[in-house]
């Protein structure tokens, strides 16, 4: 840990600790940290994103699901899992 230097913007490392990664990495700085990733790492957590907001305006679409219909889509799913070999 000696050669990381800690400067009034934050914590400087040395590149030698991120050469040997393979692909060019992509630095982004959040509040409390520094996010390293692969530019596939990246293109993933995009993919997740967007799936994750289409599946969030699916949900507001289709409105609340009442009790009787979450206790069919359970025991869809447990009856389906009962069959697996």
């Amino acid at each position: 840990m000696k050669a990381v230097k800690y400067t009034k913007e934050g914590v400087v490392i040395p590149s030698a600790w991120v050469k040997g990664w393979g692909t060019p990495m992509s630095v982004r700085r959040g509040t409390h940290m520094v996010i390293l990733e692969s530019p596939e790492r990246k293109a993933s957590r995009q993919r997740l994103g967007r799936m994750i907001r289409k599946l969030r305006r699916a949900a507001q679409e289709l409105g609340p699901l009442t009790p009787e219909q979450i206790a069919a889509e359970v025991a869809a799913v447990r009856t389906h899992r009962a069959r697996r070999p």
